[in-house]
């Protein structure tokens, strides 16, 4: 008997015609009203139409006012019948329906076009000034409620403690913690305090408010979403989402874009979450989508490639602009290549944020065409050289064919010697990597213990086969180890300003000592001591020589303002490639380096960093198309920090 297929629903709602009869009023009496808007609907049907041909979604739930003819004598109402209108009781009852008819593993895809505001706190006890971002229904100015956002989190959070996969996008201003203005943003215009109704504090009664949705903030709403929710918004949680009018036809900036490269983009490749955010970013201007959540999901799937990271250059006379620089680890002469086109350049200037090229006038047009979308291609580690000392059981053929797979990864100083010619191990300016006959047609590596975390050969690599087989394995996992030496080197760049912060790691077990045991959980607190905003992320350097990014799980930092504190609970385990052999009843120690990054006024991306397990090493593509982020940097009061923080786990 097979399965049942998981069933995929959605939810689309668009709001052009706000009802009004004078229910709502501002506290000096006079009555609250909304302008209407011209393309939410025709973001709604575009979405449906998206749906329906690429993937097959046939009957989503539709709620939408657009504008009926007008009626003498009559107020103005939507077209739609009233059952169909995007109104508070409406919604909630599509949401109630889904809950009741979803089951594990099916997937609810919800999007919203039209206003948002920030609204009073329901419950006055929330000791904070700070309002709630929410999206306005069309019946709002008639007494009846919006829907919050730290509302909308808990209905989402319902489902997906069903196990149903929740994808949200969100088309209004405000919608990061925020949500659109005048006939180009969805802000209600002169937009003031509006005072709360009976019928604001009955949608609510029943519905978890958490401590930390006190402070209204729709961006910590989502930062702490479940493992099967992401959500995508138009813009940053004080920014407004635009409009835009295309073959005369109005609509979201954002909605527009996020479709222009599904359709665009038919590889499945492209259509990660974080990589949708990236082409949508340089589509429009004056704000910044945000992704919480799932990032490097697929658009409406649960699979998660791993990749090459993307970066888009910028062109300006002559010269390509890559905005990553010291602080990622971009050294004078890395390069980067165009996969597509099979142009590489070097970069030549080099500072601590970002970095640029000289290019011929060919590669600028080829450039140009591909987005200027570039990967990196071969590392650059400076004055830092790598040296190979290769066993003297293996042939002086594959010392040369070595070398020569090596060139191909690394643009700096590479020496690679038969043992006992040469060792440079005290040598502070080389990094010196060992290779070793192992068995029959195997081979170990081994480097030293700050590097590697331990003595012995690298554990979890499983080098064998044919001579060719042998060097190419061996060079990818020596170019990993190089570039994973090179980011746990770069915590030297740290800000020599005093930290404007605290942060600890504890196990949550107080009796647990190090070495901690497998699957051990640890809690994370992070606190602004601050003046100035600050955004941190938390990177694993872990005991597979693998970077990857622990919170938050999006690309998009975490923001804090003063005394604002940000904690989350992670688990380390060790992956099953270093369990070892448990018969042998021979304890191994593991480390992890946990690495938090703080920035100060300006958020950064570290997904440059990113690398897989070392036995994956050969599986990083670098031919995927994607639309990544173009990052400028605000230089003026800005800080970095690096701190790193080292956990060993034992295994058997």
């Amino acid at each position: 008997m097979s399965s049942v297929p998981p069933q995929r629903f959605a939810l689309l709602v668009g709001v052009d015609l706000y009802l009004n009869d004078g229910s709502r009023r501002r506290p000096d009496g006079n009555t609250v009203s909304l302008n209407n808007l011209n393309g939410c609907v025709k973001d709604v049907k575009a979405i449906q139409d998206f749906l329906y041909q690429e993937l097959q979604l046939d009957k989503p739930s539709i709620l939408t006012s657009s504008p009926a003819a007008l009626v003498e004598n009559e107020p103005a109402r939507p077209a739609e019948p009233p059952d169909c209108w995007p109104t508070f009781a409406n919604i909630k009852s599509k949401f109630d329906a889904v809950y009741d008819g979803a089951k594990p593993g099916d997937l609810f895809y919800f999007h919203f076009s039209g206003h948002g505001a920030e609204l009073q706190p329901i419950d006055g006890s929330s000791g904070s000034s700070r309002r709630e971002p929410s999206l306005l229904t069309a019946d709002f100015c008639c007494g009846e409620p919006a829907l919050r956002g730290w509302q909308l989190n808990q209905w989402l959070r319902r489902l997906s403690d069903k196990q149903v996969h929740v994808v949200v996008t969100i088309d209004s201003c405000y919608s990061g913690g925020a949500w659109r203005h005048g006939d180009h943003a969805r802000t209600p215009i002169g937009w003031t305090t509006v005072l709360n109704l009976p019928a604001d504090i009955e949608a609510v009664k029943g519905t978890e408010m958490r401590s930390f949705l006190r402070d209204g903030d729709l961006e910590k709403s989502w930062s702490i979403n479940p493992d099967r929710l992401t959500v995508m918004t138009a813009c940053e949680s004080h920014e407004q989402a635009s409009d835009r009018t295309v073959d005369d036809q109005p609509g979201g900036a954002f909605t527009h874009a996020l479709l222009g490269h599904l359709k665009q983009q038919p590889a499945a490749s492209s259509r990660t979450y974080r990589v949708i955010r990236d082409h949508v970013e340089n589509q429009v201007s004056r704000q910044n989508p945000r992704v919480f959540g799932r990032d490097r999901l697929l658009f409406l799937g649960t699979d998660e490639p791993f990749s090459a990271t993307p970066l888009v250059g910028r062109i300006e006379e002559g010269k390509v602009h890559l905005p990553i620089g010291r602080i990622h680890g971009v050294q004078q002469g890395s390069e980067f290549t165009c996969p597509s086109t099979g142009k590489v350049f070097a970069v030549s200037t080099v500072d601590k944020f970002q970095c640029s090229a000289t290019v011929s006038p060919e590669t600028i047009k080829v450039l140009r065409e591909y987005k200027c979308q570039v990967f990196p291609f071969r590392w650059n580690f400076g004055e830092e050289k790598l040296q190979v000392l290769v066993d003297l059981r293996l042939a002086s053929v594959f010392s040369t064919t070595l070398r020569g797979y090596l060139e191909d990864r690394i643009a700096s100083g590479i020496e690679v010697v038969q043992q006992g010619v040469s060792d440079n191990s005290n040598d502070s300016t080389c990094t010196v990597l060992r290779l070793e006959h192992q068995g029959d047609n195997g081979i170990n590596i081994f480097g030293p213990a700050s590097l590697i975390g331990y003595e012995g050969p690298i554990r979890g690599l499983d080098i064998y086969g044919n001579n060719t087989k042998l060097v190419n394995a061996s060079a990818a996992a020596l170019a990993q180890l190089a570039r994973f030496k090179q980011i746990l080197d770069l915590r030297s760049q740290t800000c020599k300003e005093m930290e404007s912060f605290d942060s600890t790691i504890e196990p949550d077990n107080p009796t647990a000592t190090s070495p901690f045991s497998d699957h051990q959980t640890f809690n994370f607190t992070f606190r602004n001591t601050g003046q100035a905003r600050l955004y941190f992320t938390v990177v694993v350097l872990g005991p597979g020589f693998h970077v990857k990014q622990l919170y938050p799980d999006r690309d998009s930092p975490e923001t804090l303002h003063t005394n604002e504190k940000q904690s989350f609970i992670f688990r380390i385990i060790i992956p099953d490639k270093l369990q070892g052999d448990k018969s042998a009843n021979k304890v191994l120690i593991h480390r992890d380096i946990i690495r938090t990054i703080v920035t100060r006024n300006q958020p950064l991306s570290w997904r440059s960093w990113e690398l897989p397990a070392i036995w994956n090493a050969m599986q990083i593509e670098h031919d995927r198309s994607s639309e990544p982020r173009d990052a400028t940097l605000e230089k003026n009061s800005f800080a970095c920090w690096i701190k790193d923080e080292e956990i060993l786990i034992r295994s058997m």
